[in-house]
């Protein structure tokens, strides 16, 4: 493990580094200082301490430049190089600030073993749902309420720009996302899982919304990320975003749970109930 140099000193004793294959010393140095930076300001990750994985490759799967898991005890921010280069500095900063944010607000193992929610619970028994399923909805329903406190968190320490970058890198449709969808109408686990996804991208974006000098670009993009989708699925996803998720309290699982209990009702139950009535299979 190693440390660069010109790292605050202070901070320098809180990140531990990992790295796997060749990674440019310059891009370590500047994953380094955002992380310093964020720290500085915002305080310390979660458990007072935090790893740095940083990997040449992604692995299979990865779909972000950047991530934050502490389900095994401490913080682990893993960073993909090959998935930064041509990145602009803002969205990079955007998205590594993030994840620090991450270990402050959710470093430790309870913010990645969360229960069930009831209406989840009751969802999965009355339509038989895979395991599998309901695992995938439950993590991008977590994840929608994380992101949304993280950037909340984020501007009220004025970090807005990058987070402004970040949030308009997230939401603008990829070639790949427009495939996913296409392949997705086939079947109603994969457009409620899709939706769900959907949802969480957009979560990052609407505190920025309200923001006097970038919300309405904001709100542009989110309808942007949407638009792809038919009119019903619009209407569903506007209601939870901007109805619901504005109404989020401190406590982040009831906000799980809010948000579970939504997606049940405007997405599960409404996809699925059909099937279960006319005994077709799903």
């Amino acid at each position: 493990m190693e440390i660069a140099s010109k790292v605050n000193e202070g901070v320098k004793r809180i990140i531990k580094i990992e790295k796997f294959g060749q990674v440019d010393q310059a891009l370590l140095d500047k994953v380094l200082e955002i992380m310093v930076e964020t720290y500085e300001r915002l305080g310390p990750p979660l458990t007072f301490s935090v790893s740095l994985r940083i990997f040449e490759k992604s692995i299979e799967g990865v779909s972000f430049f950047a991530s934050h898991n502490a389900s095994q005890g401490r913080p682990t921010i893993s960073v993909y190089a090959d998935k930064i280069l041509g990145l602009p500095d803002d969205v990079i900063a955007g998205g590594i600030r993030r994840q620090a944010a991450h270990s402050i607000l959710h470093g430790s193992p309870e913010f990645y073993r969360i229960k069930l929610p009831s209406e989840l619970r009751r969802a999965m028994v009355e339509y038989g749902l895979p395991e599998a399923f309901t695992t995938k909805i439950l993590y991008g329903v977590s994840m929608a309420a994380k992101e949304y406190a993280v950037t909340k968190f984020l501007i009220s320490c004025d970090f807005i720009e990058d987070q402004v970058a970040y949030a308009k890198y997230l939401l603008e449709p990829t070639h790949e996302e427009l495939v996913s969808w296409e392949i997705a109408r086939a079947s109603p686990f994969e457009r409620i899982a899709y939706v769900v996804m959907t949802i969480r991208d957009m979560s990052c974006a609407l505190p920025l919304a309200k923001d006097e000098r970038f919300g309405g670009e904001i709100k542009a993009y989110m309808e942007k990320k949407i638009e792809h989708l038919p009119s019903n699925y619009k209407v569903k996803v506007r209601r939870i975003v901007n109805d619901l998720i504005p109404s989020f309290g401190s406590d982040l699982f009831r906000n799980i749970e809010l948000l579970a209990n939504a997606v049940v009702r405007e997405l599960i139950d409404e996809e699925l109930a059909f099937y279960k009535k006319t005994q077709q299979p799903i």
